[in-house]
């Protein structure tokens, strides 16, 4: 009588055993499919994303790395889930160090990437000034609307460049009505007690600066009669 309960305890030890390493192994596959779902998930919001990106015609810088390899480890995983679930339990190599947190990796490279172009895109694609320039031509009273226009232009330049946009082109047409209207606000900011050879000089040095001949008397004494000859600076090459 004894022994046979010590042989029946012994053979519920061995299931108990068996069912606690099929429970790990079943835990251990979850964890798995969890860890490339996600990173899964990301690389496919990526992938999307570039492809909106290039059909907007926005260039962006991407070259992902390893792909190669990777694409071989995919396919191992893929051959094991296949033949036996179970053995992702335990696959030929580290999932984690390998392949989930390196596709993670691509993810946040292409996300960097696009972020780049879109900052790079919205640079050559609004019209740049002086910052300073702007602020000496804000002290005249009758430029002040045009300067307020231009400041609001750019404040929604640098707002629509802070975010990357679920839709390029929508956001692309934005910024074409912006660079617009920064034009129009530059092509308005005129007055009559300004002579033409100031306005020139001005206007110049807020887009791209002016040569220094522009700089002539005329424009010299109005500018030291109002207090902004110090707000500009030679630049040497």
């Amino acid at each position: 009588m004894l022994l046979e309960r010590a042989a029946g305890l012994a053979e519920r030890i061995e299931r108990y055993q068996k069912l606690k390493v099929a429970a790990k192994e079943a835990d251990l596959v979850s964890t798995r499919a969890v860890q490339i779902g996600e990173a899964a998930a990301l690389l496919t919001q990526a992938r999307a994303t570039l492809r909106r990106f290039s059909k907007a015609g926005i260039n962006v810088e991407y070259a992902p790395a390893g792909v190669q390899e990777l694409t071989e480890k995919a396919q191992t995983l893929r051959a094991i889930a296949a033949e036996d679930p179970a053995g992702l339990a335990s696959p030929p190599f580290n999932v984690a160090h390998e392949f989930t947190n390196r596709l993670r990796g691509l993810a946040v490279a292409a996300n960097q990437s696009i972020e780049a172009g879109w900052n790079r895109f919205v640079a050559e694609n609004t019209p740049s000034g002086s910052d300073d320039v702007l602020e000496a031509l804000g002290k005249l009273p009758q430029m002040r609307d045009g300067v307020s226009r231009i400041r609001q232009c750019r404040q929604k330049v640098t707002a629509l460049a802070a975010t990357v946009p679920a839709d390029p082109a929508s956001a692309i047409e934005q910024l074409r009505v912006l660079s617009a209207e920064h034009g129009s606000a530059w092509a308005e900011l005129t007055a009559d007690s300004v002579p033409p050879s100031v306005l020139q000089f001005l206007r110049a040095c807020a887009a791209e600066g002016a040569p220094v001949t522009t700089l002539t008397d005329e424009v010299r004494v109005w500018l030291e009669s109002r207090g902004l000859l110090d707000s500009f600076r030679v630049r040497i090459g």
